[in-house]
């Protein structure tokens, strides 16, 4: 199993894990435009799993990204379990060995330092992202407001390996299902 955790923020509204195979043409901001701009070529990568969209609107969040093996699946904590508030339909990615969590405007051909780099040996994977309550925990904030050391991220995602027969996946680039509406 391996896991690794930071913050990850975009001003281009979504963050995305996605697969360096797919985006080695962008180079510049045309060659991005011409690949990540509509919504249509973003659903093209997400059907492809070389894309998984993460639309939270901008902002920087703290994730954890799991990746299971044939040893140990890849799963919630005990703690992130009693906070996850809502967890995604599974997407979809491929990987070569490698994937990347940034915010969508940094996808290009040569990553930058603010590139989560995510070991992932080669192969399909199920991607489940989980919402993660961790304000609601005791002690979660420091007495200046910041999140603790040991406060929980605000996201979870959970890679394992696809087996057979594979789910349905997710296409959509609504994350997370709406919340429950409280007047019904």
């Amino acid at each position: 199993m391996f896991e690794v955790a930071g913050l990850v923020a975009t001003d281009a509204g979504m963050q995305v894990l996605w697969n360096p195979e797919r985006f080695t043409s962008i180079v510049d901001y045309d060659s991005w435009e011409d690949s990540l701009l509509e919504d249509e070529d973003l659903l093209q990568h997400v059907s492809a799993g070389m894309l998984v969209p993460i639309n939270l609107g901008d902002g920087a969040f703290q994730f954890v990204v799991r990746v299971g093996d044939s040893a140990q699946i890849a799963d919630l904590t005990g703690r992130e379990r009693v906070r996850r508030v809502v967890t995604s339909d599974p997407y979809l990615i491929t990987s070569p060995g490698a994937l990347y969590l940034t915010g969508l405007e940094h996808v290009s051909a040569d990553p930058d330092e603010k590139a989560l780099h995510v070991t992932a040996p080669a192969g399909r994977y199920t991607v489940t992202i989980n919402l993660i309550d961790w304000e609601s925990e005791q002690d979660s904030r420091t007495p200046a407001g910041t999140p603790s050391p040991h406060a929980l991220p605000d996201f979870v995602l959970l890679l394992n390996q696809a087996t057979s027969p594979e789910p349905v996946f997710r296409q959509s680039l609504q994350t997370l299902p709406p919340p429950p509406d409280a007047s019904a």
